[in-house]
């Protein structure tokens, strides 16, 4: 999601070191907290598990072609709908049956072949050009049959790659891209924990803080030929240290609902995203919604603000009633 043109100068007092393993990356972190003192992470991310979140998300147009093209046959062979079998059912209606038979093209499963010894004869060279349109005619109005259900395998494929389907078109399904990664990052959530002790209020605003320090970078909507909306999963912006608002934000929901049981929604303004906290024990800014009330979180600021603490054009654009907001938790 935009909201940053380039790279970002790391905060100062800020540390990241990335040491590769044979298995594993291990990444240690050192960043300013609110209250003044330096705070420190470090964490070993597995590679195979890093490798497996990224195949989890996202995929190439050859592999969303192939998929539609497999369930179309099948939903096809299970309706009765191959275009073999449309076209016996014209030829039967044509009673032509017992001069024209109908094949399967083994080179396209789209297609059927007529065949007819008796082609050569008056008028059945028409007569197999009417049978070829009226089979044509009969598939067109075969796909209105096979649309809805195509459309619930589709929907299934990109669910079970962090996507969804939208009104605009295909985009990040964030609600289960959070949820996905939660385990994954158990292991940091572990390290808060341990630094933080039981504090609701301490580990909040160390979550913010770390997530907040972390170089804002935008990616391009497709990267090595798979589409993954500029969206880059949360053990990838640890690896990379680095992360555009909507990555920041589900690295912070998945990281923060692993540590806590408090509602977290994520909400988009203007080409930016931020996140709201069903917080009981903070201040600030503040969202209602449903009898809810949220506290706002910059996780993309380009800086350092506290909870409850927002940019002017979140602040601007929530007042003028232009956000969309999903329940993460």
């Amino acid at each position: 999601m935009p909201g940053s043109s380039g790279p970002e100068a790391p905060l100062r007092d800020r540390s990241f070191q990335s040491t590769p393993l044979t298995e594993a990356i291990q990444l240690s972190y050192g960043w300013p907290g609110f209250e003044g003192r330096s705070l420190r992470i470090s964490v070993t991310i597995p590679r195979p598990e890093l490798a497996s979140s990224e195949r989890a998300f996202g995929f190439s147009v050859a592999e969303l072609r192939e998929f539609l093209i497999e369930a179309e046959a099948r939903i096809r062979r299970e309706r009765g709908l191959t275009a073999a079998e449309i076209a016996r059912r014209v030829v039967a209606s044509e009673r032509a049956s017992g001069w024209c038979d109908v094949g399967e093209d083994p080179e396209n499963r789209f297609n059927f072949v007529l065949r007819s010894e008796s082609a050569g004869r008056p008028g059945r060279a028409a007569e197999i050009d009417g049978i070829i349109r009226a089979s044509r005619r009969a598939w067109e109005t075969s796909q209105k049959k096979i649309a809805a259900r195509l459309e619930e395998e589709m929907w299934r494929f990109l669910k079970a790659r962090g996507m969804v389907i939208t009104p605009h078109g295909i985009a990040v399904d964030y609600r289960e891209l959070v949820r996905e990664n939660r385990a994954r990052l158990a292991s940091l959530a572990a390290e808060f924990k341990k630094s933080c002790g039981p504090n609701k209020k301490k580990l909040l605003e160390a979550v913010l803080s770390f997530v907040q320090s972390i170089p804002s970078r935008p990616r391009p909507p497709v990267e090595e030929d798979k589409y993954t909306a500029g969206m880059a999963v949360p053990l990838r912006v640890l690896a990379d240290d680095s992360g555009d608002c909507d990555s920041k934000a589900v690295l912070f929901a998945a990281l923060w609902t692993s540590l806590c049981r408090h509602r977290t929604i994520l909400i988009t303004v203007r080409e930016h995203m931020l996140v709201g906290v069903a917080d009981p024990f903070a201040s600030g800014s503040t969202l209602e919604l449903d009898s809810i009330r949220y506290v706002l979180l910059e996780v993309n600021c380009g800086g350092s603000l506290l909870p409850g603490e927002v940019t002017a054009h979140s602040l601007d654009s929530i007042a003028r009633g232009q956000l969309k907001y999903r329940i993460v938790s």
